[in-house]
């Protein structure tokens, strides 16, 4: 199996938000493989998955998803349309879903801990709610609030880690995962993820419970803008605290 660099730093962006069960040290090894790749090329997905001991990782997960998704006998490529496929879809929802048993201390809000782990297309907005042009970010504090909006409605997310190393008004849509804004979206990837989003029912039942979250607050948890920012800080910096 192959990965493209940027399919593999979005899967990494997207682990950096979770409290996955990796380690700082395989972590380190995966970075130090992606930071050696250009984004558009394509590479072994091998020395990725030997960071690991244990094979129940996301990157064993994504793996696995994107073979499943492959044709038959051919050699699967993992591009960041598998990526978000894997994490905006039913599939990471039941994933999701089945830690609940085990959550009961860590949530308040099932509907909104289910959304948050799931890959949603969101707007920036300056500290005062104002969208800039298209959606884009116009500005503001450091800690631009996120927005979520769908047919029926709109969840705010508050208190979203955005990475400095991105230019907010880079984009109109971006990909928001547990309080962790990964990566911008082009048009066709906004598209997809509303499309994979809307075909979860679960999802849309959910959602319609949830219409603020406060990620410096979240759930039973704490504030996991600082836990994203923390997870970051060793491989991009870590913004403001």
């Amino acid at each position: 199996m192959r990965i493209r660099g940027e399919a593999l730093e979005l899967a990494f962006r997207i682990v950096l938000s979770c409290p996955c069960d990796v380690t700082h040290e395989q972590e380190l090894r995966v970075f130090d493989y992606l930071r050696g790749l250009a984004p558009d090329e394509v590479a072994d997905y091998a020395p990725v998955l030997a960071a690991f001991a244990s094979t129940d990782t996301p990157f064993h997960g994504l793996a696995a998803f994107t073979s499943w998704m492959a044709e038959a006998g051919a050699e699967a490529a993992i591009e960041r349309e598998h990526v978000l496929r894997c994490n905006a879809s039913g599939y990471h929802w039941q994933l999701a879903a089945a830690t609940l048993p085990a959550q009961s201390r860590r949530v308040s809000s099932i509907s909104s801990f289910l959304l948050s782990h799931m890959i949603i297309p969101v707007s920036l907005a300056t500290g005062d709610g104002a969208a800039g042009k298209d959606g884009a970010f116009a500005g503001g504090g450091p800690t631009p609030r996120a927005e979520y909006r769908y047919a029926a409605g709109m969840a705010v997310l508050e208190n979203v880690f955005l990475p400095p190393e991105f230019d907010p008004g880079a984009a109109a849509q971006w990909a928001a995962h547990l309080g962790a804004i990964v990566s911008p979206l082009s048009a066709r990837e906004a598209d997809l993820v509303t499309g994979l989003n809307e075909a979860n029912p679960q999802l849309v039942l959910h959602r319609t419970r949830v219409d603020h979250i406060d990620y410096a607050d979240f759930e039973l948890q704490g504030d996991q803008r600082e836990f994203c920012r923390r997870r970051h800080a060793p491989f991009w910096g870590g913004g403001s605290a």
